[in-house]
């Protein structure tokens, strides 16, 4: 036993000794100033906050949202209503003019059947080429073209089709049409100077050749609109249309009289057989689809020029 507690003593002694050899570390004191201490109340009511209470701030976040949205909106559309946008003129919606431009095409339609069917009715010559180019370069390509970028069109209302295809269908339906009335022309120049006859000596004749010399300043026009972006420098588009509707005008009154005085003609009554029937067919048919096209660029004419707001 004397031995345990000698050991006992040794042991404690030596601790003692190796403690004041190394103390243990101070405790660093901190500064209250910098790091704060925290208080367990308010973090356990920040972390266990009820549910309805942030519902609550939610919903009045949004609730201020929307408000200031709406005021956004508000003072958006006053500004809109104190400056306007000017879009684009919605279409007409259909109505009689659609009607009256529909039969304008089957006039067509009947008009060149009634001449296709008389080229065909005897044995076919030389000069049926005339009467027949005539009628679908000048009757059917050409109104059609025509007819094709009016906005009183059902056909082209139904296609939904923007200006610029508009343009480039018109533009290519002229110069088919062109095309094959300068070959029809060219056709009666040789046959009548093959049967030694004189040229343009009746209004049909003449009508005709002025209606044929006003394809070329309308195809000329025509041309630069398709690139009016490019060529305005030295052209105003304004001026370009302008003129490509007045030569046009020239070509459709003058092309259309000639058609119409077609049916007096020596050739008409010879392959008609002098039946009343046809001939009536034929100038009804005529002056109602002339009459009909050139009515449009008639009224706009008076409008702008002479003020008639009523027609």
């Amino acid at each position: 036993m004397a031995g345990l507690e000698n050991e006992n003593v040794h042991t404690i002694s030596t601790k003692i000794q190796i403690t004041r050899e190394n103390p243990p570390p101070q405790r660093t004191q901190y500064d209250s100033t910098r790091v704060q201490p925290v208080d367990i109340e308010l973090q356990s009511h920040i972390d266990f906050e009820p549910v309805d209470n942030q519902i609550s701030c939610d919903s009045l976040d949004v609730e201020e949202m929307s408000a200031t949205k709406q005021q956004q909106s508000k003072l958006g559309g006053a500004d809109k209503e104190k400056k306007p946008k000017k879009g684009p003129r919605p279409p007409p919606p259909p109505g009689l003019k659609d009607d009256l431009t529909t039969i304008a095409h089957v006039s067509v339609v009947i008009f060149v059947g009634l001449i296709i069917y008389l080229c065909f009715a005897r044995p076919f010559e030389f000069f049926t080429w005339h009467p027949l180019l005539m009628s679908i370069g000048w009757m059917l390509m050409m109104i059609e073209g025509v007819l094709f970028i009016s906005k009183e069109n059902p056909v082209g209302r139904r296609l939904n089709l923007g200006r610029l295809l508009k343009v480039r269908y018109h533009w290519i339906a002229l110069t088919i049409s062109s095309i094959l009335v300068t070959i029809g022309f060219i056709i009666v120049v040789i046959n009548k100077n093959n049967k030694g006859k004189e040229h343009f000596k009746s209004l049909h004749a003449i009508f005709g050749l002025i209606g044929l010399l006003g394809c070329i300043p309308a195809l000329i026009n025509g041309t630069v609109a398709l690139f009016d972006v490019e060529l305005k420098r030295y052209i105003k588009p304004a001026l370009n249309t302008a003129i490509h509707v007045a030569s046009g005008s020239v070509v459709v009154i003058f092309g259309g009289l000639s058609l119409i005085l077609s049916v007096y003609t020596n050739w008409f009554k010879k392959n008609s057989d002098n039946n009343k029937y046809l001939f009536l067919i034929g100038l009804i048919t005529s002056i109602y689809i002339l009459g009909w096209v050139v009515q449009r660029p008639i009224r706009k004419t008076l409008r702008k020029f002479f003020k008639f707001e009523n027609i």
